[in-house]
C-alpha cells in the first residue's frame, strides 16, 4: 500500500484532513496532497503522523523512504524491508529483543545456519528445547540417532544458548 493510501485509511472517519493537519502542524490541504500521492512528508512529519494515527513509526518511515526514492533498486530494497517488518518472527525480534548476544553470535555460524535450514535439524532443536530434566532419556535416545557432526552442532548450540560459549 502506498504511503498516502496508508494515511487516508488510518485517518478514516477519526479525523478530517484539517484536524489531522492541525494535530501535526500543517494545513489540511497538505494532508490531502499526501493522500493523493503528490507529496511525501519529512521524517519528522511522518513520525508525527504515525503517532497521531497510531501507526507503527518504523513501517511508516520505510513506506515514506520507498515513495521518495528515485531508483528501481532502492524501491526493491525498501519493498524487501517492508516485507521483513511484517514478518511476525522479525517483529518479535525487533520488539522483544529476545536474542541475547550469545544467541546472535551463534546464528552467525555457518554450521548453525546450515542446520537451521534443514527441517529435521530444526525439529530436533525444537524438541530439545522443550525437554526438561525429566526428559534426559529421550534426549539420549535422540542424540544416539545423530551422526557425530549433527551431535557436535547440537552441543555447540546448547552451549551457546546456555551462555557457555
Amino acid at each position: 500500500m502506498r504511503f498516502g493510501e496508508t494515511i487516508k485509511k488510518a485517518r478514516g472517519s477519526r479525523f478530517s484532513q484539517a484536524s489531522l493537519g492541525e494535530a501535526i502542524g500543517v494545513w489540511g490541504t497538505y494532508i490531502g496532497q499526501i493522500e493523493k500521492g503528490e507529496r511525501v512528508p519529512s521524517d519528522e512529519r511522518s513520525l508525527l503522523l504515525a503517532e497521531a494515527l497510531d501507526l507503527d513509526p518504523r513501517k511508516l518511515l520505510i513506506s515514506a523512504y520507498k515513495e521518495r526514492t528515485q531508483t528501481k533498486e532502492a524501491q526493491q530494497l525498501f519493498t524487501q524491508m517492508e516485507k521483513l517488518m511484517t514478518d511476525p518472527v522479525i517483529s518479535q525480534v525487533l520488539e522483544k529483543k529476545f536474542l541475547d548476544a550469545n544467541t546472535a553470535k551463534a546464528l552467525q555460524s555457518p554450521n548453525i545456519r546450515r542446520a537451521l535450514k534443514n527441517k529435521s535439524w530444526r525439529d530436533a532443536l525444537e524438541q530439545g528445547g522443550q525437554m526438561s530434566n525429566q526428559n534426559i532419556p529421550e534426549l539420549i535416545q535422540l542424540a544416539s540417532k545423530m551422526n557425530p557432526q549433527q551431535l557436535q552442532v547440537l552441543i555447540t548450540t546448547a552451549k551457546t544458548f546456555l551462555g557457555e560459549i
